[in-house]
């Protein structure tokens, strides 16, 4: 009954099964995956760029960015070719935990003002803190994801929006980035 993935050590009897992008929870990790290889690329080109969320949604992924102006077009096109560098280099995606108090330092000296917020919620459980390694990129993110961005072959960056910090129009306006991504070129142009 959790979606897991496909290297978890199995320490107990288990019905197994293997999800695909035919699978809606398998579309959700792949696409997934593809917002984290977003905000690197964006991360890659415009380091000063702070993060927040960036979940799969039912006909694609968003990743919302706190920047100074919304991305133009030609940004969006710079920041797809950064994606598929970064997809090229099939860079492993590695899972690691920290302690709630760990976590909250290295998201503050990363400037990572969003991240810090949505720590300090989890903080008063004790838990753990998720994490997700890509190369130079890590993201604050409980997964799954793929093992590597080599599968991410086909995406597009539709259009840049304003959106609120968690919706409401007392917070900041952040630049939500919506884009959408297929394991096969021809299902990208199908759905363009």
């Amino acid at each position: 009954g959790k979606v897991c993935e496909i290297n978890t050590l199995i320490e107990a009897d288990a019905t197994v099964e293997f999800l695909t992008f035919d699978d809606e929870e398998g579309k959700k990790v792949y696409r997934h995956t593809a917002a984290h290889v977003l905000a690197q690329a964006v991360k890659r080109l415009y380091p000063d760029t702070k993060l927040a969320i960036g979940p799969a949604i039912d006909n694609g992924f968003y990743y919302d960015f706190d920047v100074e102006k919304p991305f133009s077009q030609e940004e969006l096109d710079k920041i797809e070719a950064e994606m598929k560098k970064i997809v090229k280099e099939g860079i492993a995606l590695e899972q690691y935990e920290m302690s709630p108090a760990d976590a909250i330092a290295s998201l503050k000296e990363a400037g990572e003002i969003y991240k810090v917020e949505l720590c300090e919620e989890h903080a008063d459980k004790g838990e753990p803190i998720s994490f997700y390694k890509q190369g130079e990129f890590v993201d604050l993110c409980a997964g799954p994801h793929l093992m590597t961005t080599a599968p991410v072959k086909a995406f597009k960056l539709i259009s840049c929006t304003g959106a609120y910090w968690r919706g409401s129009e007392k917070n900041k306006m952040l630049s939500r980035v919506y884009a959408t991504a297929y394991p096969k070129a021809a299902e990208l142009e199908a759905d363009q």
